[in-house]
């Protein structure tokens, strides 16, 4: 009996201690369980920061291709807050079927461009790849930055250079044209102490050799900063002069030409002012189908220049005043662009419209 209470004993001092064991062995496991998880939010919260900071975009998709995971730089770049329920497809606009073809699609472009609105663009460098689970693939991230503005200063920095060349090769150029061009104006003031009845022929070759000079003075805007040099202009004597520089090319394209004129004087830089307006007409006339019109008038102490033509209307508005942008099969593209600088040098402003006709306004302080 003794002895049988001395085991029973035996066994609860045993069963005792066991369970002070797993007492202590579990406050072990719950105090490591804390430390893991503390850890595990650590991790989580550093690897969040490292998200919110980075300023490429990240973009995470799940099997079906629905977007689990947008950081502030990718929301920002594609002009979105709230991302649930939407698929690749709502916010990238591409028609894929399963991660592969995800892969491959974006793998295989250099640059992605993407239409937030009517209005906004981006252009994207995007690196895609898979998400695995072990040796299951299940998702996928893109990790992409923008581009458009570095695309935009590069094209910038392209044409600046262009610019610099073509500058350098206007102004030589002008130097050897100007050399015989002032031989030929010294032989034909010679004639005209002729007293014959050639003068009248004498007298268009000294306007039409002026105009030479100023079309090489006009060349020389593309690579220079313009001045403005302001005396009195008579409009009509001025848009007179340019009919007759124009009127070859209105006869060649069969073209009527419509004007009104006020006939008034303003103080303004002739060589600019005919630069401006005999460019826009000579495109006006070999875009026309019948027609142009010119009016020009003072308003409000702002010269008022509208040229319209019926011709097809232009396909891109926006960049029409870059230089070497031409839509005409044989066009240099430098027109519109000194167009821009002549308008700029005066102070003035351009618009152009399509509506039915192409109409060019320009707006110049008088």
């Amino acid at each position: 009996m003794n002895k049988n209470l001395e085991n029973l004993e035996y066994i609860f001092e045993k069963l005792i201690e066991t369970t002070q064991n797993l007492e202590k062995s579990h406050e072990l496991l719950k105090q490591k369980i804390s430390y893991l998880e503390a850890k595990l939010e650590n991790n989580r919260k550093y690897l969040e920061n490292i998200l919110n900071s980075i300023t490429n975009g990240v973009c995470t998709i799940d099997l079906n291709l629905k977007i689990n995971f947008l950081n502030p730089a990718a929301k920002k770049i594609l002009s979105i807050e709230d991302y649930q329920d939407k698929s690749l497809k709502d916010v990238f606009n591409i028609d894929t079927k399963n991660i592969d073809e995800v892969l491959d699609y974006f793998n295989k472009r250099e640059v992605y461009n993407i239409k937030l609105d009517s209005i906004n663009n981006r252009k994207l460098k995007i690196n895609a790849s898979a998400v695995y689970d072990k040796d299951l693939i299940i998702g996928a991230v893109l990790v992409f930055e923008d581009i458009t503005k570095l695309e935009a200063l590069e094209l910038e920095n392209k044409q600046k250079e262009k610019l610099a060349t073509l500058g350098q090769m206007a102004a030589s150029i002008a130097h050897d044209i100007r050399n015989p061009l002032a031989s030929i104006q010294l032989f034909v003031s010679l004639l005209e102490e002729d007293e014959s009845d050639k003068k009248e022929i004498i007298k268009n070759i000294n306007i039409n050799i002026k105009r030479i000079d100023e079309i090489i003075t006009n060349t020389l805007l593309i690579s220079k900063k313009v001045i403005a040099k302001k005396e009195q202009i008579k409009l009509n004597e001025l848009i007179e002069q340019i009919e007759k520089e124009v009127i070859n090319k209105l006869v060649t394209y069969n073209v009527i030409f419509v004007k009104n004129v006020q006939p008034v004087t303003v103080v303004s830089d002739v060589n600019l002012l005919r630069s401006i307006i005999t460019n826009l007409l000579t495109n006006a006339i070999e875009a026309a189908k019948t027609s142009v019109e010119l009016f020009v008038s003072v308003f409000n102490n702002k010269l008022v220049i509208i040229v319209k033509d019926d011709g097809c209307a232009l396909n891109d508005t926006n960049t029409i005043f870059e230089p070497f942008f031409s839509e005409k099969k044989s066009g240099v593209g430098l027109g519109l662009f000194i167009v821009k600088k002549a308008i700029e040098a005066l102070d003035g402003k351009i618009k152009v419209f399509n509506v039915k006709k192409t109409i060019f306004i320009v707006k110049i302080n008088v």
